[in-house]
């Protein structure tokens, strides 16, 4: 199929959220796994921090040291996140933080595919933005946090659902990972079931993804427009 021409439901997209810093390292992780539109697969996982968890994180993300003990660290998980990206992209919510901290962890993957190309590539991207997208889509609402658009969007009695079918009993709230990446998995599909969007390219979903000069750069380098 050409690339131009592959619709976004049509590879599996991986909506991840992590929770931790760099300085505790990752010390939650998310992942909701879309195809087709529809949940297909969810993954929840608690890691050990790399130094004690800081009192203002735990204010954040309600994660203690006591409440990781006897996990392991995240850089053990190599081979599930290099499988992951092998098999499709990734989504975040403000994706710079998700992929920052990937980053950290491990600067680049093997080669992956661009899916974007026949090529392969060593790189972590592109990434897709739910806020972004927000903010490209829905110029008008000024705020984009998670927990506004769910409101917005009137996701919240949807995404209580899908939380206590697959969150952990006591992650079930914003600054839980894969609470979060569940709200960005609605919102994702959300926003491209407006206004026609069903069946968008997954092209311009990623540059609609990016700010005004890198939407340029990917449009000339990766479909050489």
């Amino acid at each position: 199929m050409p690339v131009e021409s592959l619709i976004w439901s049509q590879l599996p997209l991986h909506v991840i959220d992590f929770e931790g810093s760099l300085k505790t390292g990752i010390v939650e992780s998310g992942v909701v796994t879309l195809f087709g539109g529809e949940i297909i697969s969810v993954r929840s996982r608690l890691h050990a921090p790399r130094l004690s968890v800081p009192t203002v994180d735990t204010q954040c993300h309600g994660l203690r040291d006591q409440d990781l003990t006897g996990t392991s660290p995240f850089s053990d998980d190599w081979d599930f996140w290099a499988d992951l990206r092998n098999r499709g992209l990734f989504i975040a919510h403000h994706a710079p933080v998700e992929s920052r901290l990937l980053r950290d962890t491990w600067p680049r993957p093997s080669a992956v595919p661009a899916f974007l190309s026949d090529e392969l590539v060593a790189d972590w991207g592109p990434w897709i933005d739910s806020c972004r997208l927000a903010r490209a889509w829905m110029p008008s609402l000024g705020e984009y946090k998670l927990s506004l658009l769910v409101q917005r969007l009137k996701l919240t009695d949807r995404l209580n659902q899908v939380a206590e079918r697959y969150c952990p009993r006591d992650r079930r709230r914003f600054h839980c990972a894969l609470y979060d990446a569940l709200a960005s998995a609605l919102i994702i599909r959300a926003l491209c079931c407006l206004e026609g969007r069903t069946h968008l390219p997954l092209v311009q979903l990623i540059k609609d993804s990016l700010s005004s000069p890198e939407s340029e750069d990917f449009t000339q380098g990766e479909l050489n427009l």
